[in-house]
């Protein structure tokens, strides 16, 4: 497989986290936003097209990262979705169960980016093509950082994660799956080493 387009694999590297990683340039979209200095709580919001599988996982798999960390209780995740039609749909049941197996568990319903949810983020973390559309549509309402998640990954590589309900007719579901698992939690472990240098 190509290095370049699926840096999360395990099999491609047994280096650690932070090995030829150089810390990405995260200017805030404001010129006048403050750092996020102090003992203030920093809120991480996660967005993808329906808010059913990939930022709810997100969400989660950063919480754990944050657990027993000198982060824990001053960082906040959250999940939202970016179409307003998958509003209060339920957690998708096969993205539910896979994670259930990796210990991260899915649950209750989706939920729509508010323009509250926006302004109130410090870190706005994008893992679509929907989500960054949507992000770019309401700029004027958000005072902290916006990235796509794969701007943790190594050069060359996609900046979205894959939507899980798209894939091709010969590719086995399970794999899919596990590869939308893998990069999430590849993206999330480069964001997580961030956060002392973004919160201060």
């Amino acid at each position: 497989m190509n290095n370049t387009n699926k840096p999360w694999n395990k099999e491609k590297s047994s280096h650690n986290i932070d090995d030829n990683f150089s810390r990405p340039n995260l200017p805030s979209n404001n010129a006048d936003h403050q750092s996020y200095g102090g003992n203030e709580l920093t809120k991480i919001l996660f967005l993808s097209k329906r808010g059913m599988s990939r930022s709810p996982l997100a969400r989660e798999m950063m919480r754990t990262l944050l657990e027993g960390t000198q982060l824990f209780g001053r960082v906040r995740t959250s999940s939202r979705g970016v179409t307003e039609a998958y509003d209060q749909c339920p957690i998708d049941a096969r993205m539910s169960k896979f994670s259930t197996k990796l210990g991260y568990f899915l649950q209750g319903f989706s939920r729509f980016a508010t323009i509250p949810d926006l302004a109130s983020a410090d870190i706005i973390i994008t893992l679509d093509h929907e989500s960054e559309e949507f992000v770019n549509l309401h700029k004027s309402f958000i005072r902290g950082l916006s990235r796509p998640l794969g701007i943790f990954f190594s050069p060359g590589s996609d900046p979205y994660i894959q939507d899980p309900y798209e894939r091709g007719e010969d590719e086995d579901v399970d794999d899919h799956y596990d590869e939308i698992v893998s990069s999430i939690g590849y993206g999330c472990s480069k964001l997580y080493a961030q956060l002392p240098s973004l919160i201060g």
